[in-house]
């Protein structure tokens, strides 16, 4: 996309289940409307609720997609991933991304999920601990999991619950 300006009737930030059923719902209700959808991976949408899984090696990252390009393609999205939305500016109904470009948009959605809460624990911050809720977090437990003789797991939403199954 480099540093112009995209342009588009429906914008969605973010690209996991809440996004993707948007696009779906607006596909439904508007075939002709242009959509965009803005990730901050470079990767195809995904769950973070399998990213446990990915820890354990019970499944494998090529498995977890949740859409492929082609799905993009058929349904006229413009698909943006690694680019981070950095500012929203609502007056003039654009958003910027972190490589400078922007998007200037009709209607914004901003589906991103959210970030893992670290508790108030005491001394917590003088001992590692790591946070699951991206492929790359994901990908760093494998180099760091292997290393640990013990681990506690902080959280009981589904990705705390995946983790201590895994």
């Amino acid at each position: 996309m480099g540093k112009g300006m995209l342009k588009t009737e429906y914008l969605i930030v973010g690209s996991s289940h809440a996004g993707l059923a948007a696009a779906d719902e607006i596909r439904m209700n508007d075939d002709a409307g242009s959509l965009a959808m803005v990730t901050m991976e470079d990767l195809l949408p995904y769950s973070p609720t399998v990213l446990p899984y990915i820890i354990s090696g019970k499944v494998s990252v090529p498995q977890i997609y949740l859409r492929d390009a082609e799905y993009f393609r058929t349904q006229r999205i413009d698909f943006v991933k690694g680019k981070a939305v950095t500012r929203v500016d609502p007056e003039t109904r654009a958003v910027m991304l972190s490589d400078g470009s922007r998007i200037s948009y009709e209607k914004l959605l901003v589906a991103t999920g959210a970030e893992p809460t670290v508790p108030r624990v005491e001394n917590l911050v003088k001992v590692p601990f790591l946070k699951l809720r991206t492929m790359a977090d994901a990908l760093h437990h494998l180099d760091v999991i292997p290393k640990a003789r013990s681990a506690i797991v902080m959280g009981t939403g589904l990705v705390g619950m995946h983790a201590a199954e895994n």
